[in-house]
């Protein structure tokens, strides 16, 4: 199909499929990838290779610049103790409980433990997409939306510890170094890299008067920016693009509100390219082969996810709703747990073990793709801060 067709039918098919949606009361995220699997899968039309890279890297960073946004000092001060809480407990506890529950099943050790550490890594895109299409405020949006940023970093360090567990008892070198180094570089370096060029972006936006288009042009143009560069000196480009946000609204607050406002107004069809992407790719020919190990993987997950953040509210002495609805909104699995699952296996490549996580993540991730916006949504009208 001609490109241009193809994303006037995934936006007009997201639009109708998304206002039937809203009338039963249901997120119109669900619609977004319910078009992309009727135009992918039912009617068998593809995209060139080159647009789900173009607009998944776009959606990622500007959504990246967004998290990195509501990290104001003021919100750090306010928030902070209590985020680092429930961050390190829910992280900790979904890791065990899903490599718990793949042993049980399993009995394979390298496998359970490999698992466990991709299991807590959130999806921000879908996550941030349902509590924009909510119009959601408190709370409980402000704790997820910071979470689902800051899990990615923890996400990191976890599976290098588990990539090199995985290799001992698989019998292979695992070299020390390179396992503490890598994280310490994904991480670090992609602080460093957005960190420079806010600071750079808010020196620049104090010394020239700015238009809301110049203020528009130049947040697009520097998420992108951070995103690119990332990928070509290999740190992680979510928490490259979350530093960039974090730097433009510590140091230039008009600038960075006035830069949240105006990329707000283009997420709608962002997000409705974006999911359809994804409806478009998934592949449930796979999903017969492997299904005991799916259901205990996300069951795993979940249960992981819920108890964690529960438990980490009563440790922070967080509010009722967040104990009770926090780890709902946290069940979208992330592109980052795909992405690590490729370094995984490029890391287990002489086992037949990389096979088996490529798929499954790529399996699981488009399970909790289905299952979490409803979720979600429950989670953010039972809190009582939905809008609409």
């Amino acid at each position: 199909m001609n490109i241009y067709v193809l994303i006037a039918s995934i936006l007009l098919l997201g639009f109708i499929l998304g206002r039937i949606l809203r009338k039963l009361r249901l997120t119109a995220i669900l619609a977004y990838i319910l078009s992309g699997i009727i135009i992918g899968r039912v009617l068998n039309f593809s995209a060139p290779e080159q647009f789900n890279v173009i607009i998944t890297g776009v959606t990622l960073a500007l959504v990246a610049y967004i998290v990195g946004l509501n990290f104001s000092f003021a919100f750090l001060k306010r928030m902070g103790k209590q985020l680092v809480i429930i961050l390190f407990v829910q992280v900790f506890m979904t890791a065990l409980a899903t490599g718990g529950f793949v042993y049980l099943l399993t009995r394979d050790l390298p496998l359970s433990i490999i698992l466990g550490s991709l299991a807590p890594a959130t999806a921000p895109a879908g996550t941030i997409a349902v509590l924009r299409d909510l119009r959601a405020k408190g709370t409980l949006t402000d704790i997820t939306v910071a979470l689902v940023g800051l899990d990615d970093a923890l996400v990191i360090v976890i599976y290098s510890v588990g990539v090199m567990l995985t290799q001992i008892l698989l019998g292979g070198e695992a070299s020390v170094s390179h396992s503490l180094s890598y994280p310490l570089w994904e991480i670090f370096g992609g602080l460093g890299l957005g960190g420079a060029i806010g600071v750079a972006i808010s020196y620049f936006a104090k010394k020239v008067h700015l238009s809301s288009d110049h203020i528009f042009i130049i947040s697009i143009a520097v998420a992108m920016l951070c995103w690119g560069l990332a990928e070509m000196i290999g740190v992680s480009a979510i928490l490259t693009c979350m530093a960039l946000g974090t730097a433009v609204i510590n140091l230039n607050v008009q600038i960075g509100t006035r830069s949240n406002e105006l990329i707000d107004n283009i997420m709608t069809p962002v997000f409705i390219l974006f999911f359809a992407a994804v409806g478009m790719e998934m592949d449930f020919s796979l999903f017969h082969l492997m299904w005991p190990l799916i259901i205990v993987y996300v069951v795993g997950r979940s249960i992981g996810k819920i108890a964690g953040c529960s438990l980490g509210g009563v440790l922070a002495r967080s509010e009722p709703k967040i104990k009770k609805y926090l780890g709902l909104a946290m069940l979208d699995q992330a592109g980052v747990a795909i992405g690590l699952a490729f370094l995984a296996a490029q890391a287990l490549s002489g086992y037949e073990l990389g096979g088996t996580i490529i798929a499954l993540m790529a399996i699981t991730t488009v399970v909790h793709g289905l299952l979490a916006p409803p979720l979600i949504q429950y989670a953010v009208r039972k809190s009582g801060e939905s809008s609409i």
